[in-house]
């Protein structure tokens, strides 16, 4: 699973950097209907270079004592704590500066949808995949119907 993600990252950013350097060479970006259309080659190459650097994990290989310490059961239960962590503390800044941004006249319409459209999949993604959703809605909808469709006489 973990190598399928990183030949991903490493193909999309591989596609990226190569459109971002074409897009230069045969002089399409400056017909880009963009604010800065210099700007496009300059941010498409510079993703593709993040998500190849992302992707380039898959080369490596990995020692036996690193197999057994990544599988250990402690270790992953640390990895995983340190990511929740990291995750709640990067969506509340990320929140902060967003609504900062606002309030200070910063922020147009479409870098607000873009960047809380993020926000919003990264927490679909979170209540997906830890399964609070299933564990824990059933009941609240149990709760709630009781409470408003049966009533008890006392």
């Amino acid at each position: 699973m973990k190598h399928k993600i990183q030949k991903v990252e490493l193909f999309i950013g591989v596609i990226i950097f190569l459109g971002g350097l074409l897009t230069y060479g045969l002089g399409v970006h400056q017909l880009l209907p963009v604010p800065r259309p210099d700007l496009v080659v300059y941010g498409t190459t510079l993703i593709g270079i993040i998500l190849i650097f992302m992707g380039c994990d898959i080369f490596s290989k990995p020692t036996k004592e690193m197999q057994i310490l990544e599988n250990d059961e402690r270790n992953i239960a640390i990895t995983n704590a340190s990511l929740a962590n990291a995750y709640k503390v990067t969506l509340t800044l990320l929140v902060l500066v967003l609504f900062a941004l606002i309030f200070m006249g910063y922020m147009s319409k479409v870098v607000f949808f873009s960047i809380a459209g993020v926000i919003a999949i990264g927490q679909i993604t979170w209540v997906e995949y830890s399964g609070w959703f299933y564990i824990s809605c059933p009941v609240i909808w149990k709760s709630l119907f009781r409470s408003v469709f049966v009533h008890t006489e006392s």
